[in-house]
């Protein structure tokens, strides 16, 4: 796949990498602090007039992972990007994306007795490194080989997702954000231009160039 058809996708947007799931809308992020506990650093709320999804604490949880999934994400600007996104995108869609966000606050809450944002980072890494490699509620089938029979995925209602299904879907849904801005652009080889007499390093004349 050609750079430039890269930069082409990734520049469209947010829109619609906020996959559906079946996770239970009970499942969304709660925002109850324990007693003593005070937030940790993290980007303020949506400027006033704004249109965001998000709480304060929620923004706040969101930018840990952030930084923790794709490096230089809270910087570039991730988490007003998604929280502004997330604000037009249809009820199903943002309850979809509050559950991710809320199991790793219920993981924190449930196995570690505090916050998100109240663990220290050795606690974060650990509790990543858990969800990246635990169980998918419905792993892709082994690859097709010639001779064996074809086996269709059953079309009943998709079991409850999994911690590392939420991980997957923050994952991508960072990422497809950081790389639709400046920084994430450039990181990918884009020089601030949009239109070249001819490619880089490449002179000849070829169809597929246009």
């Amino acid at each position: 796949m050609k750079r430039r058809t890269v930069l082409r996708g990734l520049a469209n947007g947010l829109a619609g990498t906020v996959v559906v799931s079946n996770v239970p809308a009970s499942a969304a992020l709660v925002d109850a602090p324990h007693d003593g506990q005070t937030p940790s650093a993290g980007p303020p709320p949506a400027p006033g007039g704004r249109p965001g999804l998000l709480d304060d604490h929620q923004r706040r949880t969101l930018a840990s992972l952030a930084d923790m999934l794709v490096p230089g994400a809270v910087a570039a600007g991730v988490v007003d990007l998604v929280d502004r996104v997330l604000a037009v995108e249809s009820p199903p869609r943002q309850r979809e994306f509050l559950n991710a966000l809320g199991a790793f606050e219920r993981e924190a809450r449930e196995a570690h007795g505090a916050r998100w944002i109240d663990l220290e980072e050795p606690t974060r890494l650990a509790v990543l490194q858990r969800a990246s490699t635990g169980a998918e509620a419905r792993p892709l089938p082994p690859p097709w080989t010639k001779g064996a029979p074809l086996v269709f995925a059953p079309t009943d209602s998709p079991p409850p997702a999994t911690l590392r299904d939420h991980f997957t879907r923050l994952r991508t849904i960072v990422a497809n954000a950081y790389y639709s801005t400046e920084p994430g652009m450039k990181e990918l080889g884009w020089q601030g231009r949009v239109a070249w007499a001819e490619l880089p390093g490449c002179t000849h004349p070829n169809p597929e160039h246009e």
